[in-house]
């Protein structure tokens, strides 16, 4: 019974996390630069931003969303992680990455450009290190797919922070 619990939590976090992966990449309005342009995930991108093109705002509508789903996973980690596979080093990961988002949206409201890439950095380091923990990319269970998609929204973030002005 408990497995079926833990598969069912796993599954439910994929939908959760998969969700803007799925969404269509909106048009760039006309006048404006699109922010998502200098990011490796663009469709990923512009489903979580929606349309924004303030830099900063689409900045930390990002960091916002990621530290969201990072918390969803976090709780679904927590649950698992005495079963092994990476869920410990997810749950732990998980937890760092969170406080240096929370960092980052500090150093993004002072205009910090340089911290905020730092503590970006910092957090996409949590999140590659829970993917190889979880089997990286052969990985086919639907948390390690989760992590996957945390990944990616990590970089999209760092992405965006490039073009914050400091």
């Amino acid at each position: 019974m408990s497995a079926n619990l833990h598969l069912v939590a796993m599954v439910l976090l994929f939908c959760i996390v998969s969700k803007s992966v799925v969404a269509i990449a909106r048009p760039v309005i006309s006048g404006g630069r699109d922010p998502c342009s200098v990011s490796d995930f663009k469709v990923l991108c512009r489903s979580v931003v929606k349309g924004q093109k303030n830099v900063n705002a689409a900045t930390e509508v990002s960091i916002r969303e990621l530290m969201k789903r990072t918390t969803k996973a976090k709780e679904v980690a927590a649950s698992g992680r005495k079963s092994g596979g990476g869920l410990e080093t997810c749950y732990s990961n998980y937890d760092s990455a969170i406080g240096n988002l929370q960092k980052a949206l500090k150093d993004l409201k002072k205009n910090d450009g340089f911290s905020l890439n730092i503590n970006l950095s910092a957090s996409l380091t949590e999140f590659d290190t829970c993917n190889d923990a979880m089997g990286g990319a052969k990985a086919s269970n639907v948390f390690a797919r989760s992590t996957k998609t945390l990944h990616e929204m990590a970089d999209n973030c760092l992405a965006l922070s490039t073009l914050v002005k400091q």
